[in-house]
């Protein structure tokens, strides 16, 4: 028996079972005692008044679950977690089946002992199993108050204690399974640094069974070039020295030659110095570090290398990346692109949307589209451009890849292209009509040349006629005077003198227009001439000399043509390509005084063609006194598509495809100039230099020349 003090029970509730089997002779119980709950099973003699009494006094929440037959108390006991089966009174064969019926392990049994019953009842109640006995008497409801207490408060020990124990066992078979299958070396060392325990894991990464290191210091224990590589012992400070923070890596070669490698750390366990000692093996996870890196360098390399502009946009369309050709077109180095919206470069033409839109928006992919680039100073640039989405796993669109080039080199050398097929049909005309005027330009030349010596030879005989009639005597024959008189009249009416001076004038005009003709004729014909794609040597003052007849034609009537050509040497060159130059110059220069005559100039202008021989090449320039070129304009006049001209009356690509074939050459061009004040145009051809490399077959002489 306990003293009568509350019950200590933890938990508020108590559940107690209560076994009674009815009989006719017992009252019926019908109110409930004070901080006692009954459950209703269906019966009507819930208990008797004394045991609920009794159960009322534990000084907790009680939960009587009642039962009427042993089956019923043993489901009861079964189903719930039960503090307490108290057997009110039932008689020896209803005690005996209970306990016969194989009754779970569980909570304490106590056996209510009749007032009238033999000590052999409680001896037999006892024998069953039953954790103690009351007998029914004056004090019944103190000494069950007591005894249920004593019960419940050590059934609960009992319990608390096997949970403990139980997750105890639970705790270190974790903690046994854990250091057994944790894919880490673990050495338990003590203050002296010798190994107290190793796990299964640091056998099989040294070779070593735990009998064998047990007691061995750890320098002895791990390999040498592992301690040394690692500098390990300063992982294990002797006693009452704080541990380094962090880990280190620790490299061996095991006997086949493998390497391996270590990152290593050590805890301490407990203030009598023991320290655990753990080694992971990262062998595989610094090969996949190492390759990972090797990629991430490898794709760098490649990104960066590659002459298209790369750019990556995130969902918002901010750029996260950017290759240094990405900078260079869009005018900002490639680290301050980042971050920046990508609409500030990439507009949508019209109503349809841009590429990169249409990627970012339905995970359009795209490939050769063209499109306009906005740059930073205000330019706007024709580019190609391809778009890929990047997408995850869910293949939701989470950016894009935008590859992209400048267009506009493309673009000059398509209309450089367009303007070298141009230059090749009229090229073709003008071989055509050279061709068709030289025939018959030839034979008028050769008549003409008939005619003067037929005159010649008239002339000889209109003197030997004028000869003859002075010879005739005052007294001639009448006929003769007669006849003489007529030759004398036709003579003056035809004005035979005048007819010849002006006949032999006339014919030799008609034979320097024909030799004129002839000269244009063959200057169409050079100039006609594409020649091959090899380079050959040439007179540059032919090239000069016959682009300056072909044009002179046109500009004859307002301009006045000066020629000063010194003695040069032959120069390797594509001629076709220098004549397209002097005459691109040309043109300008009439042009630009055709331009200062329109603006009220009252003088004809004047075109210098000079070319000498200067240090190591060949100079030609090209002087007009023209309308000149304004200040502003003039550091851009070699710059493609500029032209100062209005819309549709010229390209931009003279100056610049000119400037191009000079540079192809090795040359320099360059231009100087005062408004009102003509221009003038300096050519500098080197002798010497790279060897020129031939034209290309598809647009003639676009391909660069030089290295």
């Amino acid at each position: 028996m306990v003293g009568a003090h509350p019950v200590e029970t933890g938990p508020a509730l108590v559940r107690i079972t209560v076994l009674q089997v009815p009989g006719a002779d017992e009252p019926v119980f019908s109110s409930v005692a004070q901080g006692v709950r009954h459950e209703d099973s269906g019966h009507t003699n819930l208990t008797r008044a004394d045991t609920a009494l009794a159960l009322g006094q534990i000084g907790a929440q009680v939960e009587i679950l009642p039962a009427c037959d042993v089956q019923q108390c043993v489901e009861l006991a079964g189903r719930f977690e039960m503090d307490l089966v108290i057997l009110d009174r039932c008689d020896p064969a209803t005690v005996t089946a209970f306990f016969e019926c194989g009754v779970p392990p569980g909570a304490p049994v106590v056996v209510v002992i009749p007032a009238e019953a033999s000590e052999s009842a409680a001896l037999d109640a006892f024998r069953h199993g039953a954790a103690d006995c009351v007998r029914v008497g004056h004090d019944y409801s103190e000494v069950l108050a007591l005894v249920a207490m004593e019960q419940i408060r050590r059934w609960r020990q009992i319990r608390d204690r096997d949970a403990a124990q139980t997750k105890i066992h639970w705790l270190e078979s974790l903690n046994e399974a854990i250091v057994s299958e944790i894919p880490v070396a673990l050495a338990v060392l003590d203050d002296a640094r010798s190994v107290v325990e190793v796990n299964p894991e640091f056998q099989r990464a040294f070779g070593l069974s735990s009998e064998h290191v047990r007691g061995v210091h750890v320098q002895s224990a791990l390999p040498k070039d592992l301690i040394e590589s690692g500098n390990l012992l300063q992982l294990l400070p002797p006693p009452g020295l704080a541990l380094p923070e962090g880990s280190r890596l620790a490299r061996m070669v095991d006997a086949q030659g493998r390497g391996s490698v270590f990152d290593v750390r050590s805890q301490r366990l407990d203030g009598e110095g023991h320290i655990l000692l753990a080694l992971s093996n990262v062998t595989q996870t610094e090969s996949l570090s190492r390759r990972l890196g090797e990629l991430e360098r490898f794709n760098e390399f490649v990104v960066r290398s590659i002459n298209s502009a790369l750019m990556v946009v995130d969902r918002e369309a901010k750029i996260t990346f950017a290759n240094p050709p990405a900078g260079r077109i869009l005018g900002c180095p490639e680290g301050g692109l980042r971050g920046q919206r990508v609409e500030e470069y990439f507009s949508s033409a019209g109503e349809l949307p841009s590429p990169l839109a249409r990627a970012l928006e339905d995970g359009t992919d795209s490939k050769g589209g063209e499109m306009m680039l906005s740059l930073a100073d205000g330019t706007v640039i024709p580019i190609g451009i391809s778009c890929s989405p990047l997408r995850e796993e869910s293949w939701d669109v989470q950016g894009a890849v935008v590859i992209f080039q400048d267009l506009s080199e493309i673009k000059e050398l398509q209309r450089q292209v367009l303007q070298q097929e141009k230059m090749a049909s009229i090229g073709q005309l003008a071989a055509g009509i050279a061709h068709e005027i030289n025939n018959p330009v030839g034979f008028i030349h050769a008549n003409l040349a008939q005619m003067r010596e037929y005159l010649d030879d008239l002339s000889e005989y209109l003197d030997a006629v004028g000869d003859l009639q002075r010879a005739i005597p005052p007294g001639a024959a009448p006929e003769i005077q007669q006849a003489a008189s007529a030759l004398e009249e036709t003579a003056g009416r035809i004005e035979v003198d005048y007819l010849r001076k002006d006949f032999a004038s006339a014919l030799r005009e008609s034979l320097e227009g024909s030799e004129r003709i002839r000269h244009i004729v063959s200057d169409l014909r050079d100039f006609s001439h594409q020649g091959g794609l090899a380079t050959t040597l040439a007179d540059v003052n032919q090239c000069v000399d016959s682009t300056a007849n072909i044009v002179w034609t046109m500009m004859k009537h307002s301009v006045e043509l000066k020629k000063d050509y010194q003695v040069l040497p032959e120069l390797r060159c594509h001629p076709m390509q220098l004549k397209q130059v002097f005459m691109n110059l040309l043109v300008n220069a009439y042009q630009a005084i055709e331009e200062s005559i329109e603006e009220g100039s009252d003088e004809g202008g004047v075109i210098e063609i000079s070319t000498r021989h200067r240090g190591g090449g060949i100079e030609v320039a090209i002087r007009d006194t023209g309308a000149g070129i304004a200040e502003e304009n003039l550091p851009r006049i070699f710059d493609p598509f500029f032209t100062t001209k209005e819309v549709g009356a010229g390209t931009g690509l003279g100056l610049s495809t000119s400037y191009g074939i000079v540079k192809k050459h090795g040359g320099e061009m360059t231009a100087t100039s005062e408004p009102g004040g003509g221009a003038r145009f300096e050519i500098f051809l080197p002798l010497e230099r790279e060897p020129l490399r031939e034209a290309s077959p598809i647009d003639g002489s676009d391909e660069p020349i030089t290295e």
